[in-house]
């Protein structure tokens, strides 16, 4: 509606109009807010634009003080030799001065070898039976195989798999065979991820967290349990507690954890990354609420200082009264009152990991740990039966479990192929 229109109207069909206009920004703003609050992945937020904050560089580059850059060049398997004969004039009198090395990385021009093998067979006149030779039974070697599973673990699909190295030299090689080798990793991964998730448990402290996966269509779940060298991520069928209890059973220790009800059976430590990006949004929009974030973020600093050092506990109640004394200030806020029932609500589990030691804050580690489930989302949209969720629980958990471990992933591939 034009300026010319409105001033037209009765001021009681303008205040209809206001009213209108309020409750459609209101309904704007809960929309926005699914999508965008302290628990959305920062794969679905918005990026804001960091290009008028002088404070803020868009490129901030090597932090002062680290190591050196570069990469790392493994040692030579072959060596070349480049000489001259002769210089670019044609002068043939050339003198040896010394010589510069450089190691090249690159692919074999043939990068896929064909072995032949003969399994020569024999009879046994004792035994009066035909025996043979043992050899490869499989028409893919190890080393193919394992790398067809690292790249779908890097969320390519089966049919940009089989043309990768049909192009590179397997011209037989289909997306349904991929798909067979991806299977035979998923069953022989089985076991030792069970045995990844027995050793999990028996550490003194947990992070959790999950995150939505389709299958077939349907809204189902992905559930993570890691520890520092240990990635457990389950496909379920639901959010419910009862799926959480399916994996961690009468779990003893400390969960480090966010907000979310079906950890509530566990002895908890809350995730403060979560609660200072929530206190973070209501300070965006109120002076007030600012002043009891800044608090907040100072009682965060004095915890962290406290982690690893049995802290008396006449200072934990000094920091449990300063933050009891925040909640006070933001419920006589109007604006302030929703945080201040978040912060309540959580309790002493926001001071859990003060009594443990080791025990973190933050539950950094889980969401960096489920980003890879986000992207295989992003790619694959699904996973469609049983098998999509035996490569989610064994293939993906072992493999990040590796990476934790900074083991090399192909060699370890490499042995499971090769198991029989």
């Amino acid at each position: 509606m034009k300026r010319e229109e409105l001033q037209k109207l009765e001021p009681e069909q303008l205040i209809d109009i206001i009213f209108n206009l309020l409750e459609r920004v209101d309904k704007l703003e809960r929309k926005l807010n699914a999508y965008e609050n302290p628990h959305t992945p920062s794969s679905k937020q918005r990026k804001k634009n960091t290009e008028h904050d002088p404070n803020k560089p868009r490129f901030p580059g090597k932090p002062p003080g680290s190591l050196g850059g570069g990469i790392e060049i493994p040692p030579a398997d072959v060596t070349e030799k480049h000489t001259l004969s002769e210089c670019p004039e044609g002068h043939q009198n050339l003198e040896y001065r010394g010589m510069r090395t450089q190691r090249v990385i690159d692919f074999p021009e043939k990068p896929l070898l064909v072995t032949e093998h003969q399994m020569f067979r024999y009879f046994c006149p004792c035994c009066d039976i035909l025996i043979e030779a043992t050899g490869p039974r499989d028409v893919y070697g190890p080393h193919l195989r394992s790398a067809v599973t690292m790249l779908k673990n890097l969320t390519l699909s089966c049919q940009k798999i089989a043309d990768f190295f049909r192009q590179l030299g397997a011209p037989t090689l289909s997306a349904a065979e991929v798909q067979h080798i991806i299977g035979e990793f998923a069953d022989k991964l089985e076991q030792p991820r069970e045995a990844y998730l027995r050793e999990a448990l028996k550490n003194n402290y947990l992070h959790a967290d999950e995150t939505g996966m389709r299958r077939d269509g349907k809204n189902q779940q992905v559930w993570g349990i890691f520890t520092k060298f240990i990635a457990i991520l389950t496909a379920t069928a639901g959010r419910g507690r009862k799926y959480f209890k399916e994996i961690v059973g009468d779990y003893k220790g400390i969960l480090v954890r966010d907000g979310y009800a079906a950890y509530d059976e566990c002895v908890s430590q809350r995730c403060w990354a979560h609660l200072l990006r929530e206190c973070r949004k209501y300070a965006e929009k109120n002076k007030e609420i600012e002043l009891q974030y800044i608090r907040v973020k100072k009682i965060y600093e004095q915890m962290k200082a406290m982690l690893g050092k049995s802290p008396s506990e006449v200072a934990i109640t000094k920091v449990k009264t300063e933050f009891a004394d925040v909640i006070t200030c933001l419920n006589a806020i109007r604006q302030g009152r929703k945080l201040a029932v978040h912060l309540k609500n959580g309790g002493k589990e926001w001071f859990t990991a003060l009594y443990h030691l080791n025990v973190p804050l933050e539950n950094n580690h889980a969401e960096r740990g489920l980003r890879h489930i986000v992207l295989h989302r992003k790619m694959m949209g699904c996973y469609r039966n049983e098998k999509g969720k035996k490569f989610i629980d064994n293939v993906i958990s072992v493999l990040q479990t590796w990476k934790l471990q900074e083991k090399n992933i192909f060699r370890e591939l490499c042995m499971v192929a090769m198991q029989t």
